[in-house]
Parts: C-alpha cells; structure tokens; sequence
C-alpha cells in the first residue's frame, strides 16, 4: 500500500510539472527564435546573362546583391551595372545604386545615379538620370516620374518625359528645358 502511494504521489508530481513547464513558456526565448523574413532567394556578388534562342548573350545583369521578396515575387538588385547586348551594332552599358523587377514583369526598374551610355560612343554621350525603366522587348529606355533632370553630354535638361530606343537611337522627350554646360 505504501508503494501505491508513492507511485500516485510520483506520477501526479510528474504531471504537475509537465503543466508548469508548458503553461510558463519564457516569451523572450521564443522571440528570439523567431527568424526574421527571408527571402526567397539572393545571388551576392551575381553576373546573370540572359540569352537569345541562339545562344548569344542578350543582357548582361551584375549586382552587388539580388533578392526575391517572398511577399510579391519582385526582385531587387543593389548596384547593379547592366551590359546591354540585344542589338547586335549597338552596345549599352547603365549603372544605377539600385533596381527592382517588378512581380510578373519583363521592365526592370533602375533608381538612383542612373547613368546610360552607348559603349562605342564619346565619353561626353550619356545620360544621367535618377530614375529609368528599361524594357528588353521593345528595346527602350524611359522615364516613369515627372519632370525627371536628365544629363546628356554637356546638356542639363528637365523633362516631362524621357524615352530611348536603344536599337534605333532615338530619343523622344516631352516639355523639355534645358542648357548647355559647354565650358
């Protein structure tokens, strides 16, 4: 009979302790195993080149790094430069602080210290911007904010809007207000 006791007496011990050690979890020991959002993906330090059906390479990406957000699928590029291949007489080289491809989408979106040049060309031909898209399919380069200071060579503009075909080059700009830097 005392066995039996001792043996009620334990497992009720047991159990009580079981219940106090759920019911009194410690809230900052689960805080900190809480991982913080991840991304989907990232490349450090990533060269992606995108090819034609031939095998020729159509646009050159480098980036300091690239993420793919899990919340909408966009993809963001932190110093990113871009060789631009697809035209095969005509060469372009853009360099930007940062890009983001947005979800289901071709553009890619270039934002601050935008530079676009032609690789062939002078090195008074560019165009500096803070903000340009760039869409592979139709070739173009564009603005998407308004007015937008655009620089090109020794010219300083401000312009509604800004757009460069990149297999013809030519350019189009709306409500354009400019002057020369020429020293």
């Amino acid at each position: 009979m005392n066995w039996q006791w001792i043996l009620i007496t334990a497992a009720l011990a047991a159990i009580t302790i079981g219940v106090g050690v759920l019911s009194h979890r410690n809230p900052v020991t689960d805080a900190i195993t809480e991982l913080p959002p991840q991304p989907a993906y990232y490349l450090k330090d990533a060269i992606v080149t995108e090819t034609e059906t031939s095998g020729a390479p159509s646009l050159r990406l480098i980036a300091k790094r690239i993420e793919q957000q899990p919340t909408d699928n966009s993809i963001e590029l932190q110093t990113v430069r871009v060789d631009y291949l697809k035209v095969p007489d005509k060469r372009w080289y853009l360099s930007a602080q940062r890009g983001l491809v947005p979800p289901d989408s071709h553009v890619i979106q270039f934002l601050g210290n935008v530079e676009l040049r032609p690789t062939d060309g002078p090195a008074t031909t560019f165009l500096r911007t803070e903000e340009l898209s760039v869409d592979p399919e139709k070739n173009l380069a564009y603005t998407t904010t308004s007015p937008v200071a655009i620089r090109f060579g020794t010219y300083a503009m401000r312009v509604k809007r800004f757009e460069a075909n990149l297999k013809t080059e030519k350019v189009r700009m709306e409500s354009v207000n400019g002057r020369s830097e020429a020293g």
